[in-house]
């Protein structure tokens, strides 16, 4: 079976060979910019996917980018570079107790004019 993958460049350097030897997969490539308000401007590209058979998420790649980088694409055959399993978060319960109160107080001042006293 010769699956197709994305062999990921930043720059001219050779990143990943991103790709399942599985039957059944999604791979995707994103990049994606976000202006929030009260907080710094963030642009990240992220290549990543799902073993279906396996019911797996994984990834390649997570990382930031600066204006003028440039990301390369080529749709590629195997052989892939094998992915890292995602690993869940570890956070303190202070950092979500904190976490947590910031959504709050956020929401609240967002929503003032709809709450009734």
């Amino acid at each position: 079976m010769d699956n197709i993958g994305i062999n990921i460049k930043i720059n001219g350097e050779q990143i990943a060979r991103a790709g399942f030897n599985e039957s059944h997969y999604v791979l995707h490539a994103m990049a994606a910019f976000a202006r929030r308000r009260g907080r710094n401007d963030a642009f990240g590209f992220h290549v990543g996917g799902l073993d279906s058979d396996a019911n797996n998420h994984v990834d390649w790649l997570k990382t930031t980018l600066n204006l003028g980088d440039i990301v390369t694409l080529e749709i590629v055959k195997g052989p892939f570079e094998p992915p890292e399993p995602r690993q869940p978060p570890v956070v303190s319960e202070e950092d979500q107790l904190k976490y947590e109160l910031e959504l709050f107080y956020r929401l609240k001042e967002e929503l003032k004019d709809h709450i009734k006293d």
